[in-house]
């Protein structure tokens, strides 16, 4: 009989391999059990979480997550996407397990690169609701950051995946600072002293259209990014007229 609920190690995290045919309260409880049964071994760290063998959605994702924290010492900063692709090609990034915190107001410190220099935060996952990233670098995510998840950053914000949470760059007052991802969908945005919120918001100053109107995937294929102009945040594809004006 195969087993409901498999738990292996890898560089980047848990890798929990679930029952795709079992009701998923049944392999609620036989996470929970295999958790508690493997805490003293597991320690207290922070790690990612890759789920193989069943699609989760994002209710049922975030019940997992919880599952386990609260059935050992484990704390789970990210949820990593295998689809994405991210994890394979930035594999090689090291771990800085140490540095990353799950609360609601971690201050994250930068992953080295080989030259031993901090000038960015590199975040393998997705973000999800109630988790924070908060850091004085430049922040690059290589994954969604999800409603109710929020990017703080006093340097610019880069997320290779989609933004559907709150992202605050120049958070120390850089008008300059930008906030770029493959698809650009925030409830909102604050770059320095401005701030814009979703066009589908009731109220507040809006996320404003540069040249053309950007909704949803059609861009082009292109990443989306909002900066300040004048006194207002505006969104257009990050592409080659961008970077010339920005290089201006």
């Amino acid at each position: 009989m195969n087993q409901l609920v498999t738990i292996k190690g890898t560089k980047s995290g848990i890798i929990l391999v679930l029952d795709n045919a079992a009701p998923f309260p049944v392999l609620s409880d036989e996470v929970a059990s295999r958790f508690k049964e493997a805490a003293s071994f597991l320690g207290n760290k922070n790690m990612g979480l890759i789920i193989r063998g069943r699609k989760l959605s994002d209710d049922e994702e975030s019940k997992i997550v919880k599952i386990i924290e609260d059935n050992c010492e484990l704390k789970i900063f990210c949820v990593i996407d295998e689809e994405s692709g991210l994890e394979k090609i930035f594999e090689h990034i090291p771990s800085s397990d140490s540095n990353l915190q799950s609360d609601n107001s971690a201050d994250i410190e930068a992953i080295q690169d080989n030259d031993g220099s901090n000038n960015a935060l590199i975040l393998k996952g997705n973000l999800r609701s109630g988790q924070d990233v908060s850091c004085k670098q430049s922040v690059v995510i290589l994954g969604d950051v999800k409603p109710g998840a929020n990017v703080i950053s006093y340097g610019s914000i880069f997320i290779l995946g989609e933004l559907r949470g709150n992202a605050f760059a120049g958070a120390g007052g850089d008008r300059s600072a930008i906030v770029m991802a493959l698809n650009l969908n925030p409830l909102q945005v604050r770059i320095a002293d401005a701030i814009a919120i979703s066009p589908d918001a009731e109220k507040g100053p809006k996320l404003k259209f540069k040249k053309k109107k950007l909704m949803g995937n059609d861009n082009g294929g292109e990443p989306e990014v909002a900066y300040i102009e004048g006194d207002h945040i505006v969104k257009t594809a990050y592409g080659a007229s961008f970077l010339r004006q920005l290089n201006n």
